[in-house]
């Protein structure tokens, strides 16, 4: 298992022009408890994790890579906390991943198939995760070849809407890791900043982008996670960490850069995957 797992460990890519089917009936915009890219126990998640539990199937046809269930056996790109998972690798480098489901169904509907047609069914969601008072599905999709995890958002049919963002509480930070309220304050000595905002609990922006004086210095695309040097990261003008991205439980990184003396009009605008942008702004003072 370890072998297959070093094939397909992941790192960073661009979108797939197809689309595939959802893996479950219900994909409202109240149907998904996490977004591709969101915090989960300090890690960057490769998934979106549905609300509640339901029949899994298959987004496309494909052949069975393999099936999990052995909880010993840990990977950076499949963990162990996605419980009883079945891989499935498709056509166009794609492999999709089906975590949490529960072992009894999966072992009679797909355990003696080698492949499977799209919307085959592929079990029902259990608690064999992360997710212990929970029984909704974790999926994923990769693309192999590029070595990517893909923000399922890329490829599914669209929905009408989806789940309304919340861009507020603007963090900077400075080299020595000092934080900064910029409702309290607007003056800082000029130098290295980083700066957040207060963390959505579910949803996450497709992209998030900071200017100053309507410059862009630093964007951050969550539409896939690249892995290098074991560390799932996200791409910006650097490739960001969990730890980066989420420094503490409350925040998410919008931007790297540096502030030189003058007024400058910080930016941070956020966008989601039909287009939809915010933006919040603040005049500060650099000396």
């Amino acid at each position: 298992m370890k072998k297959i797992f070093s094939v397909l460990a992941v790192v960073f890519a661009a979108a797939c022009v197809f689309a595939v089917e959802w893996p479950q009936a219900e994909h409202g915009t109240d149907s998904i408890s996490s977004y591709f890219g969101q915090n989960i126990d300090g890690r960057i998640s490769q998934s979106i994790i549905f609300e509640e539990p339901a029949q899994v199937n298959s987004i496309k046809d494909g052949k069975i890579l393999i099936i999990i269930s052995d909880f010993d056996d840990d990977s950076s790109f499949f963990p162990s906390a996605l419980g009883t998972s079945v891989i499935v690798a498709h056509d166009d480098d794609l492999i999709s991943v089906y975590g949490n489901l529960d072992k009894e169904s999966v072992k009679q509907n797909v355990l003696k198939k080698d492949s499977l047609k799209e919307g085959d069914v592929i079990g029902e969601t259990g608690n064999t995760g992360w997710q212990k008072k929970r029984s909704s599905l974790e999926f994923q999709i990769i693309d192999s070849q590029k070595k990517t995890s893909i923000n399922p958002k890329i490829l599914l049919p669209r929905v009408d809407n989806v789940k309304d963002y919340t861009l507020s509480g603007l963090i900077l930070r400075n080299k020595d890791g000092a934080f900064f309220d910029l409702r309290e304050s607007r003056v800082f000595p000029s130098g290295s900043y980083r700066i957040y905002h207060t963390r959505n609990q579910i949803a996450v922006p497709y992209k998030m982008t900071a200017t100053i004086n309507g410059v862009v210095v630093d964007e951050l695309s969550f539409d896939t996670i690249g892995m290098q040097g074991g560390k799932l990261y996200i791409s910006g003008k650097k490739q960001y960490t969990a730890q980066d991205i989420y420094p503490r439980e409350d925040l998410i990184l919008c931007g790297d850069f540096m502030l030189t003396p003058g007024k400058s009009t910080l930016a941070i605008n956020t966008e989601n995957i039909l287009g939809k942008t915010r933006q919040v702004s603040y005049v500060i003072s650099i000396y």
